[in-house]
This record gives structure tokens, C-alpha cells and sequence, in this order.
């Protein structure tokens, strides 16, 4: 176990939607790596959650901005004689093939769920609480008890046209993140406030914490300035901010 916890607050909806994403592809890759029928309804369930998410808005479309925004920057960034070039380069490669790769695809990406029957119907159950039990889905039932090597290629078929999206929110995210030096800072009983620089727009916060100290980070803000509580989690009563001083490592990312 990590001995430290990082907390991240995105101030755009494209990070926010990004972050998401991300969380639903790790889940899916976890349960994957178990064939167990409950495994299965676990990784089916993150799957349908992505495909909705992509049905909401023109995901493709949002991806494919972020990508030739970064590439712009990087491109800049190639002017300055202390920058390995081998390495910027082979950033500005990595996000042009997988640009090429977004927009080879045809066809809207969540179309799985309405053109695959037993997604489909997932999908309309997944709203009821216990909506997809064997007795309200017997196809899924059916489905849940065929061979395991039939599910997991179905399953790798169902998702396949979501790889380019899984690598591109993976890249752009990682360079999201690595875009700022680590900061010490202190929270005075609990509480620390800073404005932002509104000359670049400011995309993600980060603050890591050791695992030892017993308190969460919550952060808010906007596109002027930000705060960090951190809060003392209670069983029966809602959260207290701590009383004494926190040291964390601030990100302030900006790309």
C-alpha cells in the first residue's frame, strides 16, 4: 500500500470527464483479470458507465482538441535548448498516431449498446436497483454461464473500438499531471487558500498526503483561486476540520 493519498480536483468538464473515464478503464481492467460470472457483471457494468458517458457528449471530438492543443505546446516547447527533443518527440509521435488512430474510427462510440442486444437490455435495467437479476434477464443469465472463453471474446469485442480512447486519456492525463513541480505546503488548522494565475487556465489540482495522517483533503475552486480543507472523517457526524497544522505536496498543473 502506498504511503501516500492524492486528492485531484479537475477545473475544466474535459478533465473532469477524462478523470472518470480513467477510473471506469482501471476498474474494467481489474475485474478482468477474473473470469468469475461476478467479475463479469462488475466489468460489464463499468463498461456500460463509459458508453454512457460517451453517448452524453461528442467525446471523440472533445479528445481529439486536447490532442492538438498538446501538441501545440509541445511543438513550443522544442525552442528551448534544455529540453530533451528526443523525448519531446517521441510525445508529439505518441499523440499524433493516436489522433490518427481517433479519427479513423467511424461512427459513434457508445453505438455498442444500442447495436448489441444484451448490452442494450443491460443497459435499460441498470437504472433498478437489482434490475439485472437472473429472473429479470434471463439472456444475461444464459450468457453469465457459457464458457468463459466466449465471454472474454465477446467482452473484447464489445470494446474494442474504445482502446484509442483508453490511450489517449491515459497519455494526455499522465502529461496533465507531470506538468508541474511538486510544492510543500502548509494548512493552518487544516486550512489553506492560494489565488491562480488566470494568464493559463489551470486544469488539474493535486495534494498528496501521507497515508498517517488521519484527515481527507477537500479541495474547491475555480479559474481565480482555490482552497484545501482537511476534514476528520466521523462515523455518525459529518466531517470536522482538523484543528492542527498539515504539511501536503501541492500540483498546480498547467499544460
Amino acid at each position: 500500500m502506498s504511503e501516500i493519498i492524492t486528492y485531484e480536483l479537475p477545473l475544466s468538464e474535459r478533465v473532469r470527464t477524462f478523470l472518470r473515464l480513467e477510473d471506469l478503464f482501471f476498474q474494467m481492467q481489474h475485474f478482468a483479470q477474473q473470469d468469475a460470472p461476478y467479475q463479469n457483471r462488475a466489468e460489464l457494468g463499468c463498461l456500460l458507465d463509459i458508453l454512457s458517458i460517451a453517448g452524453r457528449s461528442d467525446l471523440r471530438n472533445e479528445i481529439t482538441k486536447e490532442i492538438e492543443r498538446h501538441i501545440k505546446r509541445l511543438v513550443i516547447f522544442t525552442q528551448n535548448p534544455h529540453v530533451d527533443r528526443k523525448k519531446l518527440q517521441e510525445s508529439i509521435s505518441q499523440l499524433t498516431l493516436l489522433n490518427q488512430k481517433l479519427n479513423a474510427f467511424e461512427g459513434r462510440i457508445d453505438q455498442q449498446a444500442s447495436n448489441i442486444q444484451l448490452l442494450k437490455s443491460l443497459a435499460q435495467r441498470s437504472s433498478i436497483p437489482g434490475g439485472t437479476c437472473d429472473f429479470d434477464l434471463p439472456s444475461y443469465h444464459f450468457w453469465l454461464n457459457q464458457p468463459v472463453e466466449i465471454r472474454r471474446q465477446q467482452i473484447h469485442d464489445w470494446s474494442e473500438n474504445l482502446h484509442p480512447i483508453k490511450e489517449s486519456i491515459a497519455l494526455l492525463l499522465q502529461f496533465i499531471r507531470f506538468s508541474s513541480a511538486p510544492i510543500i505546503k502548509t494548512a493552518i488548522s487544516g486550512f489553506y487558500q492560494q489565488a491562480l494565475n488566470s494568464s493559463q487556465a489551470v486544469q488539474l489540482l493535486r495534494v498528496s498526503v501521507a497515508t498517517s495522517v488521519f484527515a481527507f483533503a477537500e479541495i474547491s475552486g475555480g479559474k481565480h483561486r482555490f482552497s484545501v480543507r482537511f476534514m476528520q472523517p466521523s462515523e455518525t457526524e459529518r466531517a470536522s476540520q482538523v484543528t492542527g497544522n498539515i504539511d501536503f505536496t501541492l500540483h498546480i498543473c498547467q499544460l
